[in-house]
């Protein structure tokens, strides 16, 4: 078995089985996986936009998304950062400029994803829980069809 990588705190260490080669490893390993949560953003309170993210850095990736998004011109337009977690998320509150929520609010954004983790266009985080059928059982899935699987992809 190989060392385990270093403990970040977004991430989690989990037991994987690799395939080289097609093949199956035998042994299991340790390796790091990216943690994401939900997290809504809030501009002078009112819900903009919620999607996953790796939980660190996130007044930096909230100020990245206002500037990206034209909601702020610069980083001088914020005026205070607040992270909120909840038992389903993060809420982000941003304190920005009365200029920026002028504009902010005349051209509310509606987004609508077709791929990905499924929360574009949700605004708050309690809207992020939806009711999921359970998954039965079924066959194994062969390694030869992931495979397969993977080289359709590209």
């Amino acid at each position: 078995m190989t060392t385990p990588p270093p403990s970040r705190p977004d991430c989690t260490q989990v037991q994987v089985t690799r395939v080289r080669g097609g093949i199956l490893v035998p042994e299991v390993e340790t390796d790091s996986v990216a943690e994401e949560t939900p997290v809504a953003l809030e501009f002078n309170g009112i819900s903009h936009a919620t999607m996953l993210a790796t939980p660190a850095d996130l007044e930096d990736f909230a100020v990245g998304f206002a500037l990206s998004e034209g909601i702020i011109d610069g980083v001088s337009d914020v005026r205070g950062i607040d992270l909120l977690p909840q038992c389903d998320g993060i809420v982000i509150q941003l304190e920005i400029s009365s200029a920026c929520e002028v504009r902010l609010k005349s051209r509310r954004r509606a987004m609508a994803g077709r791929t990905g983790c499924g929360l574009c266009g949700v605004e708050t985080l309690p809207e992020v829980l939806r009711p999921v059928a359970p998954v039965t059982n079924g066959a194994p899935v062969r390694i030869q069809a992931v495979l397969a699987a993977m080289r359709d992809m590209r």
